[in-house]
């Protein structure tokens, strides 16, 4: 097994928001295991889900093998936005915690991280994982575009007034995060010190793998356009007589 790391003390004595782990997964048999180990010795999550979006590997029996996993599969190729909201719609959980199933580098100390700030302050709707001392290229890539991190903790109230993101594919975060700066969301980055990613490039090869990054970018960009913002009505005041 790997090394998963070790968490903080945390107080059980009092009471906690309730904190799933969403991970949304296509052909990712080899990698995920590096994901969901550390997910599983993290102190702090309630519960993980792995959505496996229609593969063509063994992505479902290699989550099943950590017995803490509950796998939700699609019908179909759903794309990441729609695996997210697969997974997201399977959970209760006060906070949802969304994590990419191609990490390297992760451990559980690095979930905490990304959770506590939610629970320390209740004004905070969303954090961000930023890739810090991993690779050069993925932490330049998440320094230039800081929308696309995929490493997220997000309170019960956000998610639910996000719009409908199930047709997003790998403009998910761009969209959520616009959405957060539409509504003036309280977001924080959090540092993720020697946590990267694995390239398209090298799951797939250099061809094949810059088709797919291509699309990933289209997606991106597509979602970067200005969203509607659900706001609730505005209450009417009585005026008094004066």
């Amino acid at each position: 097994m790997r090394d998963a790391g070790v968490t903080k003390p945390i107080d059980r004595t009092a009471k906690r928001p309730t904190v799933a782990a969403v991970v949304p997964a296509h052909n990712e048999a080899p990698r995920i295991l590096a994901v969901l180990e550390p997910l599983a010795a993290c102190d702090v999550v309630d519960e993980i889900i792995v959505v496996d979006d229609s593969s063509d590997d063994n992505t479902s029996l290699v989550a099943a093998s950590i017995e803490c996993v509950r796998v939700v599969s699609t019908p179909r190729n759903l794309g990441k936005g729609g695996a997210l909201a697969t997974g997201i719609v399977a959970t209760k959980a006060d906070i949802v915690c969304t994590i990419d199933a191609d990490l390297l580098g992760l451990s559980a100390t690095h979930i905490q991280d990304l959770v506590e700030p939610l629970w320390r302050d209740s004004e905070v709707a969303m954090t961000v994982g930023r890739f810090i001392g991993g690779r050069k290229r993925t932490d330049w890539a998440q320094s230039l575009v800081k929308s696309i991190s995929g490493q997220r903790a997000m309170h019960r109230s956000f998610v639910e007034s996000l719009p409908d993101f199930a047709g997003s594919r790998f403009g998910v975060e761009t969209l959520i995060t616009k959405h957060a700066e539409a509504t003036g969301a309280k977001v924080v980055v959090v540092a993720m010190e020697g946590v990267t990613q694995v390239m398209k490039e090298e799951k797939l090869g250099v061809g094949e793998g810059m088709k797919e990054r291509l699309k990933m970018y289209a997606d991106i960009a597509e979602h970067r356009l200005p969203i509607p913002v659900r706001r609730s009505p505005r209450k009417k005041t009585k005026r008094h007589p004066s």
